[in-house]
């Protein structure tokens, strides 16, 4: 049996009769400003770095311990839709582990989401049309190609900037974000050390994710860490607010599946009255406790 198993079987049964929940479309955002960068903590020296890899541009933000180096590397945090989370940031959590580097994977844009391109990278091929949309010109599935770029050419940037260790990493990711996490924990499990998806639209696609966890492969060795979080007020954008909570059905299911696996340590948390947006932020406590462990 594994640990806190009891808690989150527990949590699941507290959830398990709700209703469907529809999946949030991605509104549009404001442009991002980064108080972090006009006020940077003591523990970490803040940059960013714009990486160009298969043709498409991303931008790096990087906060990066300023003690010596441990000799293995420093444990890191990489956070998906890397503008939103750098702009959220603040120096009291960096302060607070001063040993973690933490990783902003974005975009050259000046708004917090990059929506198109988002939507691009971070999702697998859909079984059906995704309702998510919402009459954008967008493209889907392209997760496996941003994973290759994003353990390969962006990668070996970060090594050239930092000495970070491969054996303790961890990969954050809220509502696409959390779908490329769990789609990458499906396809290659070993990548990273923890998998945090928050709000993530596991119903994606024709739910394509059950259909990759069904034929995922196993860790070969160890055990990897899976945090999964998400409020129990979201609902579709344009619709009435829940009258009782209702965490995503979707989420689950897949959270209860996952934790079946002897290769997974499985963490759930719903975070009671919050809807999609909030979880954002509301996440990083837990989480960046979590890749610093």
């Amino acid at each position: 049996m594994i640990p806190n198993r009891r808690r989150f079987l527990t949590t699941l049964a507290a959830f398990a009769g709700c209703p469907a929940l529809p999946v949030l479309a991605q509104r549009r955002q404001p442009a991002a400003d980064f108080p972090l960068f006009d006020t940077p903590p003591a523990s970490h020296e803040l940059s960013h770095v714009d990486v160009s890899a298969d043709g498409l541009t991303y931008r790096l933000f990087l906060a990066l311990p300023r003690g010596a180096t441990p000799s293995q590397g420093w444990p890191s945090l990489w956070m998906l839709d890397g503008n939103a989370a750098f702009s959220r940031l603040d120096a009291a959590i960096l302060e607070a582990y001063p040993g973690l580097a933490v990783v902003g994977i974005g975009y050259p844009v000046k708004e917090a989401f990059d929506g198109a391109s988002r939507a691009r990278d971070y999702t697998p091929v859909p079984l059906e049309d995704p309702m998510h949309a919402r009459g954008r010109d967008w493209e889907f599935g392209g997760e496996a190609a941003f994973r290759a770029r994003l353990l390969g050419p962006l990668a070996r940037v970060l090594a050239e900037r930092a000495r970070l260790d491969p054996a303790r990493r961890s990969l954050w990711g809220h509502s696409y974000g959390g779908v490329f996490a769990l789609a990458t924990l499906l396809s290659k499990p070993a990548a990273f050390r923890a998998y945090m998806p928050i709000s993530a639209t596991t119903g994606f696609g024709g739910r394509r994710l059950f259909a990759m966890e069904a034929e995922a492969p196993r860790l070969a060795a160890g055990r990897a860490e899976v945090l999964m979080m998400l409020g129990d007020s979201e609902h579709r954008s344009g619709t009435p607010e829940p009258e009782a909570p209702r965490p995503n059905p979707d989420t689950l299911e897949m959270a209860a599946r996952l934790a079946e696996r002897s290769d997974l340590h499985v963490q759930l948390e719903v975070l009671k009255g919050l809807g999609h947006g909030a979880t954002f932020a509301a996440s990083f406590p837990r989480c960046f406790a979590l890749a610093a462990g």
